[in-house]
């Protein structure tokens, strides 16, 4: 079974870079989609089975490697205050411009490897 050849196929991994950094791939895709859908970190934590504390890191590292914000977060109140109701998360216009332009150029990728799987990929010897 080990020595069975499996046909050759096309794989990508996109990234947004800026000065040499990656700033968002497909983890950070799913986050800020997350966000977007949900508002809540933790919520996005649990739905994707990240730590909060990763996906709170992850949005940090972003924002240092942009030097711009990519999301407005809010505490809810609490019996002390006179706030009512929880705290949320909300992207900013660049992150979602960002997500945006990246899953954008991922369709596009994909068509281009679907158009390409019509033509065989050549095996050398």
């Amino acid at each position: 079974m080990r020595n069975q050849k499996r046909p050759l196929h096309y794989s990508f991994r996109l990234y947004v870079v800026s000065d040499g950094k990656r700033v968002l791939g497909k983890g950070g895709a799913q986050i800020l989609n997350a966000i977007d859908r949900l508002g809540s970190l933790s919520a996005t934590a649990k739905e994707l089975k990240m730590s909060y504390r990763f996906v709170w890191r992850y949005l940090r590292r972003m924002e240092d490697r942009l030097g711009k914000p990519v999301i407005v977060t809010w505490r809810g109140g609490t019996r002390h205050t006179k706030r009512k109701g929880g705290g949320g998360t909300h992207l900013t216009p660049l992150a979602k411009a960002l997500l945006g332009d990246y899953e954008a150029m991922e369709k596009r990728l994909r068509r281009e490897i679907v158009s390409a799987k019509r033509r065989p990929v050549a095996h050398r010897h």
